[in-house]
């Protein structure tokens, strides 16, 4: 699947909402973030078997995830876990059991 972020109107956009939310995180966790685009993550909290994809809803907030980043962690960004306000919710690499990135992600 092609790179998108819910509701932008146009490539531009989705960049520009992509990247403000990696700055953000960045600049709040201060730690690097991947230039990777993760479309979604499979993963275990609580032990609950979850599941977070750009587009649909959060299974913890019931908001629409963003974007989800990648660094020492994943990052599951809703409009106010990491997107408008917030911090974004934490996944642990050791909690995620499938990965799944957009086709024209950077390797």
């Amino acid at each position: 699947m092609k790179f998108f972020v819910p509701a932008a109107k146009d490539a531009k956009q989705t960049e520009e909402v992509w990247g403000a939310t990696k700055k953000f995180a960045e600049q709040n966790l201060g730690w690097e973030i991947s230039d990777r685009r993760v479309l979604s993550i499979e993963y275990v909290h609580d032990g609950q078997n979850l599941w977070a994809e750009v587009g649909h809803q959060d299974p913890r907030t019931k908001e629409p995830v963003i974007v989800i980043l990648e660094s020492g962690t994943y990052l599951v960004c809703t409009p106010n876990r990491g997107v408008l306000r917030g911090m974004p919710m934490l996944v642990g690499h050791n909690e995620v059991r499938r990965v799944v990135y957009f086709d024209d992600s950077p390797k």
